[in-house]
């Protein structure tokens, strides 16, 4: 299976890099050209035990990629997971404005 996951923090990163691991096909996006090409590089942005391993292999296995390309990433993908900042607000609330936007920016794309 094809799957897109946008946002490479902790959460979409290590969502992403567990999926592959499982056999699946997945591309991740982030915005952060920078951070972006060290993944491409084999540089992980973010501790988590044992993340290092399977992140390797599944490069590795060409089961897990990365792009700063919208439109790419979620080409062709059956799911497309949204691992985006929720800060809270100024009220504490959840600002859902990373997520709206991204939401926006993929409906536009969605062809199928």
């Amino acid at each position: 299976m094809k799957i897109a996951v946008i946002g490479t923090g902790y959460v979409g990163l290590v969502t992403g890099t567990c999926l592959a691991e499982t056999g699946n096909n997945v591309i991740c996006v982030d915005v952060n050209a920078a951070k972006v090409q060290k993944m491409q590089e084999g540089e992980i942005p973010i501790y988590e035990p044992g993340l290092d391993v399977l992140f390797h292999r599944n490069i590795a296995q060409d089961r897990l990629t990365f792009t700063t390309d919208l439109a790419a990433g979620i080409k062709d993908a059956q799911i497309i997971f949204m691992a985006l900042p929720t800060p809270p607000g100024g009220d504490g609330a959840a600002d859902l404005s990373y997520i709206l936007g991204a939401a926006k920016d993929i409906s536009k794309l969605v062809t199928d």
